[in-house]
């Protein structure tokens, strides 16, 4: 019988965030990654994007396993609005789904998950596919690598990952698991393309220890504000390391942090974290130069709240002159306007800041030649990039074609999302379907209803406002009680009632009305499409504008 393989996007590609891989063999499914992303600009009023899972809930049978490899928002924020819809056991680490609950409570999610805690080296047996995990440095805690055994040879996804030698053991990447994987035949390596156009290794230009120390060792007067994702744990690590260096104290502003301060499995660095913290009844007896506010959030919330303390708006903070703000929280897609607008705000107060992305800190992604030596290591029969807008995705692919290794475009493969890859017995046949995808966005509580025609009313409504004109009637009596009473938000300053607008609006929209009266059809529905397309001319007509139009008609007569 043919071994059939088939690998697909359903996110993550040509893009930034909402992550989502499938591997099929044969009858089974095995997903890696389930990510969410932030809205752009133009998806207006929407919280977040999640992927396109119909091929899943349509073959929901067929899926075997959520792999998760760390926990951020980009790789498993989707789940708690899918996990429902395709129910399956989750392979991840301890820490990974901890951060899982962590997120599905901010999410405001009533969902349970089928876990399965795996750590490096954990070998599982899933419905009949050997599956081998291995630990990556990546700046999340216990990050895995995920490799699966296809019957043609290896299907290895590599997760977020750098080559740091010297990492902390809970972010130390296991090099002989990947050496003696990479010893067995590899079908295929899916390797994360993020910073792929950067030259050099990542590390050490992910590290914030040196700033931090400078910083930590010079500040003479004023507090010390520190803003971090509360995911980003490796960097968490390093402040609480340099404060316990120089002697600093340590209030951690952010519910999710104390959180996972209090769950963790990490008992030493636990205990080190509760001999420098203060809390808030506590400020006022230490040196404001002796005090590190950690501010921790997630994507905007967590600017919101440098806003307040920028502002003098937050109940315990407030940003002086005299004090030092350190910005190690990049920004990310999707909040980068108002991120930018917030640090602008910081600067306003006189207070000194230091961004530390300006400074040459990096994300821990892997650049250039920590790609080589992934590719190196497993010398995959067929490389695909994945993770990454698509000028990444295809400055992963050069690296490949340019390390002498023999890859050329026959076995360098790169899809967009939802182009499925067939591999039957071991070799590549091209692409054997299309999944068509379109983006689920979530607007609160709200999954996945939030079509385009809203999105455009949404736009209407912040660039051209809304206009209300109301009228009450008699229908059987054929006569209009009072009205129209014509209201304007956001789309031009109304004086008085002369305006010329306003007057030509009333004027149409009575006469209209009364004549579908005598008519008998006030309230049928071409009635009101035909008042609504010739009020909508008007106001094209003389402000050039497209606003949101709402006749309103209320009959009074009694039936």
């Amino acid at each position: 019988m043919t071994n059939k393989v088939k690998i697909a996007a359903l996110g993550g590609l040509d893009e930034d965030g909402k992550n989502l891989y499938i591997l099929e063999i044969n009858d089974d499914i095995f997903v890696f990654e389930c990510g969410m992303k932030f809205p752009e600009l133009h998806n207006t009023g929407i919280d977040m994007i999640v992927p396109d899972v119909s091929y899943l809930i349509k073959n929901k049978d067929k899926v075997k396993a959520y792999f998760i490899s760390h926990g951020h928002d980009d790789i498993m924020g989707g789940l708690p609005y899918i996990i429902s819809k395709v129910p399956a056991p989750i392979y991840c680490s301890y820490r990974t789904s901890h951060m899982i609950n962590l997120t599905t409570k901010r999410f405001k999610q009533n969902v349970s998950y089928d876990f399965h805690i795996v750590n490096s080296g954990t070998k599982e047996i899933i419905s009949g596919h050997e599956v081998i995990f291995f630990s990556t440095t990546h700046s999340a805690k216990s990050s895995l690598g995920i490799a699966i055994e296809t019957g043609d040879g290896l299907v290895v996804y590599t997760g977020d990952f750098i080559f740091d030698y010297e990492a902390n053991t809970h972010y130390r990447c296991d090099v002989n698991l990947l050496g003696e994987l990479g010893n067995r035949k590899v079908l295929a390596l899916l390797s994360e393309s993020i910073s792929c156009q950067k030259e050099g290794h990542t590390s050490p230009l992910h590290r914030m220890t040196p700033y931090l120390d400078n910083i930590l060792s010079n500040a003479n007067e004023g507090r010390i504000y520190i803003s971090l994702y509360y995911q980003n744990s490796y960097g968490f690590r390093e402040i609480i390391d340099a404060c316990v260096r120089h002697n600093k104290k340590v209030f951690i502003y952010g519910k999710e942090m104390k959180d996972l301060i209090s769950e963790s499995s990490d008992v030493e660095f636990r205990n080190q974290i509760n001999k420098i913290s203060c809390n808030e009844y506590e400020l006022d007896r230490i040196g404001n130069e002796n005090i590190v506010v950690i501010v921790a959030g997630q994507g905007e919330h967590l600017f919101s709240v440098l806003a307040k303390m920028a502002s003098g708006e937050d109940n315990l903070f407030s940003i002086k002159s005299k004090d030092n703000v350190i910005i190690a929280s990049p920004e990310v897609p999707g909040v980068e306007v108002f991120s930018s607008k917030v640090i602008d705000d910081i600067y306003r107060t006189g207070a000194k800041i230091t961004n530390l992305k300006k400074l040459g800190v990096v994300s821990m992604h892997a650049r250039v030649e920590d790609i080589k030596m992934m590719i190196s290591i497993f010398k995959p029969k067929y490389y695909l990039p994945v993770k990454g807008q698509y000028q990444n995705l295809l400055a992963n692919a050069k690296i490949a074609l340019n390390m002498g290794l023999g890859y050329n475009y026959s076995n360098v493969l790169l899809f967009d999302n939802g182009l499925v890859g067939l591999f039957e017995d071991g070799e590549f046949k091209g692409v054997s379907e299309k999944i068509e995808l379109v983006d689920v966005m979530i607007d609160g509580l709200i999954v996945g209803d939030i079509v385009s025609s809203v999105i455009n009313d949404r736009e209407r409504l912040g660039d051209d406002g809304v206009i209300t004109l109301g009228i009450c009637v008699d229908s059987v009596n054929k006569q209009i009680i009072s009205g129209p009473d014509i209201q304007m938000r956001g789309l031009i300053f109304i004086k008085d009632s002369d305006n010329e607008l306003i007057k030509e609006l009333a004027t149409t929209y009575d006469s209209d009305v009364q004549d579908f009266l005598n008519k008998g059809t006030i309230h049928s529905e071409d009635a009101i499409n035909r008042i609504h397309d010739k009020l909508d001319l008007i106001i094209k007509r003389k402000t050039g504008k497209d606003p949101i139009l709402i006749p309103i008609i209320t009959d009074v007569a009694k039936k």
